[in-house]
């Protein structure tokens, strides 16, 4: 399993340590940031942390989690106060990092990678839409939809705390800042003479200006989420930073507030509650924005993979770098050993430079590189112009479908259908249609297949389903719930599997075998996932048909 340093820059400590791409820590530890000193003390310490890791770690890449607002396209820090870090401003932490360690680097703002955090491995898990809202000195926001970080034209989507409420900034009257700024004008006191911790310890005993202090900040507090939940309406607000260790004193208290500032259908619908990953939340944030920037941009991850390790390379293999590079779009095509005779080496020697590079074997070699060539694909198509009439859209869609076929995701599924002894496929109601007529289709084919879209039927089937049994659930989008419910309710041994557009999707985790129809939502008069369906429904049946097909001529000639 690969590892990674990732880093958390923070204005007071800096975390860092190694993770696993599972999001398990090997080590960690922390320091002080020492931000008066400025951006480039940052960066070389940054440095130094790395290539002490590096003497006892074979390390695959670089995340950093960082105060700032931040350029994550190009890893550039657009702004920071100069008072807190000074000139941190304009720095390019990606391209100085990947100079210094000739490895992957990625930079996101830290508050969003408390986001992605939450979503991945956190409370937020199963959510589709998420809302973190980041509350300390001042308050951040990050905003997570569909497993992606939603950054804005500028990368400054989720400065929640810029937002006027009462009057006045929100993070000026819901931060822990404010709390002890008003506590301590209240007792007479200097704001360095108290801290959050210590005005709940003295809530709790009964302090009345604390007490009164805090329902104050929980007064604005619900108000700055009635506002996310109008504006946004994600289906989870997770609130951490600091003030979240305190979730037993706020949660009622915040929730009260709320059903006076929230209409009653809105609050029902929305869920509420507090982060998990209170103390490593940018570390592994910073790893989840690495490996879906590299999940994006496999294209990069490929070259990247292969550029790393040169030096480690014998000239045969070098041979095969360069012919995998240059010819991305046939490799997924080729067997092993058609490959070997086209550059002359041998196929054991394939075997072990797919080992060297870290991609383990040859058959996820074709794998990544059929993605690579849509990555290319794409954006070659970008800078050709927008081309998003619904003629040019559709085309898209089956060239997209042509790289699935070429990756021989689809033979699988026609294999795990083609020898299984019964099938149950798990759906939703608004494509009963469609799964009918792969039920129909699969039926003429001579398969035992029933297909269940209703709730009522779902909850049946469960009863009945046993490991003879092969589950397939559909789920273009990834979030069904009542799919995901499904596959963790029944038996274990029962084999699983689903078709959808998104890979890490609570779907996708919750299955053995994943299968992915691209999908692609660019005009709205497209009827993206009909035609998804639609077509992939009609390629898997090709495959089962030529399967069938081969089968009778094979008994054919034994007869002979």
């Amino acid at each position: 399993m690969r590892e990674f340093l990732t880093v958390d820059i923070g204005g007071t400590l800096t975390k860092y340590g190694v993770i696993n791409e599972d999001g398990e820590l090997l080590e960690s530890n922390e320091m002080l940031t020492r931000a008066e000193k400025g951006g480039p003390y940052i960066l070389e310490k940054v440095k130094e942390i790395g290539d002490e890791y590096l003497k006892n770690y074979e390390l695959k890449g670089v995340c950093i989690s960082t105060a700032g607002q931040v350029d994550s396209r190009q890893g550039k820090i657009i702004y920071a106060l100069p008072e807190i870090i000074p000139n941190y401003t304009g720095m390019m932490l990606k391209e100085e990092l990947e100079t210094h360690f000739s490895l992957p680097v990625e930079v996101e703002n830290d508050v969003n990678c408390v986001g992605l955090a939450e979503s991945w491995l956190g409370i937020g898990k199963d959510a589709k839409s998420l809302f973190c809202l980041t509350i300390g000195t001042g308050i951040g926001g990050s905003y997570i939809l569909d497993n992606q970080l939603h950054t804005g034209h500028h990368y400054s989507a989720g400065e929640i705390g810029y937002i006027p409420i009462e009057g006045d900034q929100f993070q000026n009257i819901a931060s822990t800042k404010s709390l002890i700024r008003n506590v301590a004008l209240k007792k007479g006191l200097y704001p360095s003479q108290l801290d959050g911790k210590a005005i709940f310890e003295k809530a709790h005993q009964g302090d009345e200006i604390c007490i009164e202090a805090i329902d104050e900040l929980i007064s604005n507090l619900s108000k700055g989420i009635a506002t996310i939940i109008y504006m946004m309406n994600p289906e989870m607000v997770v609130i951490g930073g600091g003030i979240s260790h305190q979730k037993e004193y706020l949660y009622p208290r915040i929730m009260e507030n709320l059903e006076k500032d929230l209409i009653p259908d809105l609050l029902e619908v929305t869920k509420i509650d507090f982060a998990s990953n209170l103390n490593n939340a940018g570390l592994v944030g910073a790893l989840r924005n690495f490996l879906i920037q590299e999940t994006l941009h496999p294209l990069n991850k490929i070259i990247t993979a292969i550029e790393s390790t040169r030096h480690k390379l014998t000239k045969g293999e070098n041979n095969i770098a360069d012919f995998v590079i240059n010819n991305l779009s046939e490799v997924p095509n080729l067997t092993i050993s058609e490959m070997g005779k086209k550059i002359k080496v041998a196929e054991a020697s394939i075997s072990r430079f797919c080992k060297k590079v870290d991609i383990g074997t040859y058959n996820n070699l074709r794998i990544l590189a059929s993605k690579a060539s849509v990555s290319k694909r794409k954006v070659e198509e970008a800078a050709e112009g927008d081309g998003n009439s619904v003629k040019d859209v559709y085309k898209k869609m089956i060239d997209r479908f042509d790289d699935l076929h070429a990756s021989k995701e689809l033979h699988k599924l026609a294999q795990i259908i083609d020898h299984s002894n019964r099938i149950f496929i798990i759906g939703t109601p608004e494509i009963k249609v469609e799964l009918e007529m792969l039920v129909n289709r699969l039926l003429d084919l001579g398969i035992d297949v029933q297909a269940f879209t209703e709730r009522d039927q779902i909850d049946q089937s469960k009863k009945i389903v046993h490991a003879d049994i092969d589950v397939v659930g559909v789920s273009i989008s990834g979030y069904d719930k009542e799919i995901v419910d499904y596959m963790k309710q029944i038996d274990p041994s029962v084999p699983t599997a689903c078709i959808t557009s998104q890979s890490d999707s609570p779907v996708a985790r919750s299955v053995n075998e994943v299968f992915i129809t691209p999908l692609i939502e660019i005009n709205q008069f497209v009827c993206a996932k009909e035609f998804t369906l639609y077509y992939f429904i009609d390629l898997l049946l090709q495959n089962l048909k030529t399967k069938k097909t081969s089968h009778i001529d094979a008994v054919i000639e034994q007869a002979k």
